[in-house]
């Protein structure tokens, strides 16, 4: 967890999966999320022309925006972005209410639509400072539609003041703190500008994403879709940006070319369609300049079927519109959902995690190293809150005087511990469940066990071993992983990293000590330091 980011949001899944049991909690994060579908619903009824029958199509493309690869990725889930993109949504709709009312009234503007919209959008860049990039797009979509210039630039304003003052009120403290600490409040992102001592120089840490060549930066949509690691670590494959990419070349050349609509199928929309149109333009093309991580791009492919089926739509001849743009949106929601990708499922218990606390006879006078870029710091809230917890050999961009600021801390509190990762095999664990549902089934049973030796080969990939009359599927030797063995090595790596920092681990002091999530056992290695 990079826990110099505002933890508002992180307080809420906090208290969410400690105070309720986990499948209460799982729960209520699924229905959170499934706001997205009423905020959805509400802009495609702005967007689409009355005259259509938008009760038949407006729950069918809010839908069709759910099944977006990013969205279904962190459905449920605790990586912000989802519960983010709500307050997004939600201020785009505030936004779109705003201009429609001052393009009926003529003059004035819709102080109220606007300053909830401000609001909204303060409270998304609060939780997730990567939300900046819809506020830039929704100041630029203000611009574009509801009513005169006069009342465009006003409604742009209060939208800008009160979102700079909502984000205040809300980041600001922590941000100051932030600030006050280690004297940069964005740290350590664009450390180029205030060059914060304990952090590299750099603007943006994580550039690997970026498109590297002219010819990526001009077909990124494509380049992505058809290799999604370039902007994810997992694959989450989705056809809708390629498609859109491509329709958006078509509508560029057909308006090069001065050629007509096809009209009968061009009238579909209202005039918010121009604020939407410009919305997700800015902010896909602010994402791919900024990060191109495409779990950042949530609330631009939520709305991007929308954009799909209105420009199949406008672009399409009449008899075949309608039909192509529903079975292309069914094609690519088919799609998303047949590729699901996701970041880690456990199975389910009680308790959402647990962790088993070494001994720390004086917590406040110790100071916990985090060795390597695994993710350990979930465990913290469950070990002694009065110690001293830091990240070392992390992905985190450091300097020397960070390596001497660890040292200075453990030479203040004088006793000094190592969390390192520990190895499991999931292997043994896998046919220890298969082994259990195989008994509950009677397939043990017999002299020979016929089907499960039918199966040991695919899919269970395992050996059969009988004994007392019952069978069981026990490990192949080559699938075999030497736990032992894998923990030395983790040992010996963070003597390496450690070493950087004039430490060192004591030897024979590293301990196994339990945790889990759900009911999937993550142990750890438990060291002392000298």
């Amino acid at each position: 967890m990079q826990s110099y980011f505002n933890p508002l949001l992180d307080v809420l899944h906090y208290a969410l999966f400690v105070g309720l049991p986990a499948p209460l909690a799982g729960f209520v994060m699924g229905v959170l999320h499934a706001l997205a579908f009423l905020l959805l619903a509400g802009i495609v009824w702005q967007v689409l022309d009355p005259r259509l029958d938008r009760a038949r199509l407006v729950p069918w493309l809010a839908l069709a925006g759910l099944c977006s690869a990013a969205f279904l990725s962190e459905f449920a889930g605790t990586m912000a972005d989802n519960t983010s993109a709500l307050p997004v949504l939600g201020a785009l709709l505030a936004a779109l209410h705003a201009q429609r009312r001052q393009q009926a009234a003529g003059q004035g503007v819709a102080l109220g639509w606007w300053t909830l919209a401000g609001a909204l959008l303060g409270l998304a860049m609060a939780c997730k400072l990567t939300n900046a990039l819809f506020a830039l797009a929704l100041g630029v979509a203000a611009l574009v539609a509801g009513g005169r210039p006069r009342q465009r630039i006003g409604g742009a304003a209060v939208l800008t003041a009160v979102a700079l003052l909502s984000f205040a009120l809300l980041a600001g403290p922590w941000l100051l703190r932030v600030w006050q600490t280690f004297g940069n409040p964005l740290f350590p992102q664009f450390n180029s500008h205030f060059l914060a001592p304990l952090a590299q120089p750099v603007a943006v840490s994580d550039t690997r994403w970026l498109p590297k060549t002219l010819w990526e930066w001009l077909t990124w949509p494509l380049q992505f879709s058809l290799a999604p690691n370039r902007v994810s670590e997992v694959r989450l494959r989705q056809l809708v940006w390629p498609l859109l990419y491509l329709l958006g070349l078509v509508a560029l050349l057909r308006w090069v070319l001065r050629r007509p609509r096809a009209s009968a199928a061009a009238e579909v929309v209202a005039p918010a369609w121009r604020a939407v149109l410009v919305f997700v333009l800015v902010a896909f093309v602010a994402w791919q300049a900024t990060f191109s991580i495409q779990r950042y791009l949530v609330v631009p492919e939520l709305l991007a079927p929308l954009l799909l089926w209105v420009g199949l739509r406008r672009l399409l001849p009449a008899r075949i519109a309608a039909p192509a743009a529903r079975w292309i949106l069914i094609a690519c929601a088919a799609f998303a959902l047949y590729g699901w990708g996701e970041w880690g499922h456990e199975r389910w218990a009680r308790q959402a995690f647990r962790v088993q606390a070494p001994p720390m006879p004086q917590p406040e006078r110790s100071l916990v190293l985090l060795v390597g870029d695994a993710p350990e710091s979930w465990r913290i809230p469950f070990l002694p809150e009065r110690a001293a917890y830091a990240s070392v050999a992390s992905n985190f961009p450091e300097t020397p005087a960070y390596a001497a600021r660890v040292r200075a801390m453990l030479a203040a509190r004088g006793q000094g511990y190592a969390m390192l990762p520990a190895e499991v095999d999931r292997n043994v664990e896998r046919l220890q469940r298969l082994n259990a549902v195989a008994a509950r089934l009677g397939l043990d049973r017999g002299p020979d066990c016929a089907l499960m030796r039918r199966l040991a080969h695919r899919p269970v990939r395992a050996g059969v071993e009988v004994g007392a009359g019952r069978c069981r599927w026990v490990l192949l030797p080559e699938r075999a992983v030497d736990v032992a063995a894998a923990d030395r090595q983790t040992q010996a790596l963070a003597a390496q990293q450690l070493a950087r920092y004039g430490l060192a681990l004591q030897p024979g002091s590293c301990q196994l000590y339990a945790s889990w999530v759900g009911q999937a056992r993550f142990p750890y290695q438990w060291c002392r330091l000298q």
